[in-house]
């Protein structure tokens, strides 16, 4: 019961937060699912059955890190011709953050549902 007093705590101070900046700025479904398909894909690599849910938040962690560098070396390519412009690069900058985010949301809920 702990755990999910503790989880919904955490979430809501994070929430909080976010609200404080506005929720437009969190939310990028292409981060999104490219960090879930990695949760997924890393709890099924693996392999370990009695231990899926924690490997999956490692998992999200780790594709979090891959998403936020390959959208830095995209953002530092030019890949969007935005380099320079600061308005265009601040707004690649935070959307080059945002898998890491959602990496590190998914490894808090899944703490709370892994097996000891």
């Amino acid at each position: 019961m702990n755990r999910y007093v503790g989880l919904i705590f955490c979430l809501f101070i994070i929430f909080g937060a976010i609200s404080h900046v506005g929720f437009n700025y969190y939310y990028d479904i292409l981060s999104f699912l490219f960090v879930i398909g990695g949760c997924a894909g890393y709890g099924l690599l693996k392999n370990q059955k009695n231990k899926f849910i924690s490997n999956c938040g490692n998992g999200a962690v780790y594709f979090g890190w891959f998403g936020m560098l390959i959208g830095i070396i995209a953002l530092t390519a030019g890949k969007w011709n935005n380099w320079g412009d600061i308005d265009k690069t601040g707004n690649a900058l935070s959307i080059a953050f945002l898998p890491l985010f959602y990496g590190y949301i998914i490894k808090l809920i899944t703490l709370v549902f892994k097996r000891n």
